[in-house]
């Protein structure tokens, strides 16, 4: 007879997956079982339907908003209202002031409208990155990102099969938006994909929580510098608050968890319902790595203002992430549908799974007069916008183009090489001591010190991109 004395969870410090020792004792003898799980880095459990009994005390199908909320109308004004249901850019031209010409929309610069490319935030050279803070900004100060993020707040779409398409409309519309007040508008909305940031000792350390990017925070975890560390809530607080190590299951994305999605032959992993009834007949497992569960990790990751629906559309973190989850989903739908297929498969309406508004022919709360199974247009990424290759690496060719990240190469070829975030001053860099992961300075007894020297193999390095980039961070 055996006997467990220990189960522990460890982390390596590169750290690919979710791993569990288990100890054995039998007889005099001592066994370690050890389980590696490669889609998460943090133990998710297994999702159960709602009871139906249960329905009224749970959380199915509800938008949580707090009791004691001011309620302000997210109203779209005229002009928007006129435009934003657009899916071609003839359709929108009126909203840029431009004129339509045998099939092309010339804006008032004598330029074409094009497609937006949406750009991760990282891959972006410095002075497009300065413009689009520039443009959320004014947005910001006008009044405009809390008018749109109030329509997420009081209408978002959550547990169900139109959660993807409500926000792929949600974000086509702010990004309208955006492009208005840009000098060029053939920039779209920037994406934030955290598979880049997965590998680090900890995540939180990333460049991307530098004041470069997002912002890093203060010891009340309220946004303190960067370009939106000014930003009063919809809420009334000065600043965003982001509570990092709050929720034990908050994690980034991963290749692995990715790779297993944008792959997936089941629709269900992709549109399905996360929160069903137990009067479901589909044939539907709930499985931790869903998209609509796997984008929640994030959430819960930063937390705070990304923590709850109703507050989440304070954080830019929020638009950023969802840009990647709709990278995620037309990805699937170009490697695993026909054309044919991208435009009519949708989950079967049943309110026996989930509530009506997820139905196909149901209107989209805040965005009519679409209807959810209109957002499984062609029109999105065939007219509107187009996304820009994600970083990647070889052995052959050890570059992600961009002075924030690098090449990481595993020993023993036991991974593909992966494109890693680099680290903000002072975070952790434990395991990477050999890497040029500290943007500032150089990793010293599992420190980024801003101070030390780096070493010779990554002066040369630096010195390719300081030129283009020092001018815009001082």
């Amino acid at each position: 007879m055996h006997r467990i004395l220990l189960i522990t969870v460890l982390f390596l410090e590169v750290s690919y997956a979710y791993v569990t020792v288990t100890k054995y004792t039998i007889g005099n003898k001592t066994y370690y079982e050890k389980f590696e799980q490669p889609w998460f880095r943090h133990m998710h459990y297994d999702h159960d339907p709602v009871e139906e009994s249960e329905k009224e005390e749970s959380a199915f199908g509800k938008h949580y908003v707090p009791e004691d909320d001011v309620f302000i109308a997210p109203d779209w004004n005229a002009h928007e209202a006129k435009y934003m249901e657009c899916l071609n850019r003839t359709c929108v031209c009126g909203y840029f002031k431009g004129n339509v010409k045998n099939g092309e929309c010339y804006l008032p610069s004598g330029k074409i409208l094009k497609r937006a490319v949406r750009r991760e935030l990282r891959s972006l050279k410095p002075e497009d990155r300065l413009m689009i803070e520039e443009a959320w900004n004014k947005m910001k100060k006008s009044g405009l990102y809390n008018r749109i993020g109030r329509v997420h707040k009081y209408s978002g779409v959550h547990s169900g099969p139109a959660f993807t398409l409500w926000h792929r409309e949600f974000l086509k519309r702010l990004e309208l938006a955006l492009r208005d007040h840009m000098k060029n508008p053939d920039f779209g909305l920037p994406f934030w994909d955290s598979t880049l940031d997965s590998l680090l000792p900890e995540p939180k350390d990333s460049i991307i929580f530098s004041e470069l990017f997002l912002g890093e925070v203060d010891e009340k975890g309220l946004v303190k510098n960067g370009p939106y560390h000014n930003w009063e809530t919809m809420e009334g607080r000065a600043q965003i608050f982001r509570n990092f190590d709050e929720d034990e299951s908050g994690e980034m994305l991963n290749d692995a968890r990715v790779d297993w999605l944008i792959n997936n032959p089941d629709i269900n992993m992709i549109l399905g319902a996360t929160m069903p009834l137990t009067t479901c007949s589909m044939n539907h497992t709930l499985d931790a790595r869903m998209l609509e569960f796997s984008h929640d990790y994030v959430h819960f990751f930063v937390n705070g203002d990304m923590s709850k629906s109703y507050s989440s559309s304070n954080d830019i973190c929020f638009v950023y992430h969802h840009g990647m989850i709709d990278w995620i989903f037309e990805t699937w739908r170009q490697n695993m549908q026909s054309r044919e297929q991208r435009e009519t498969e949708y989950p079967k309406s049943d309110e026996r799974c989930f509530p009506f508004w997820h139905n196909g022919d149901n209107s989209m709360p805040l965005l009519q007069p679409l209807k959810n199974k209109d957002a499984l247009s062609n029109g999105y990424t065939d007219f509107m916008y187009e996304y820009y290759p994600r970083s990647t690496c070889t052995k052959e060719k050890p570059d992600c183009n961009s002075p924030y990240l690098f090449c990481y190469i595993p020993p023993n070829d036991e991974h593909p090489p992966s494109c890693v975030s680099k680290v903000r001053r002072n975070g952790v860099c434990k395991g990477f001591e050999d890497w040029p992961i500290c943007f500032w300075g150089q990793c010293v007894n599992g420190k980024c010190d801003e101070n030390a020297k780096m070493k010779k193999k990554n002066v040369e390095q630096f010195k390719k991109f300081e030129k283009n980039i020092v001018p815009f961070i001082m």
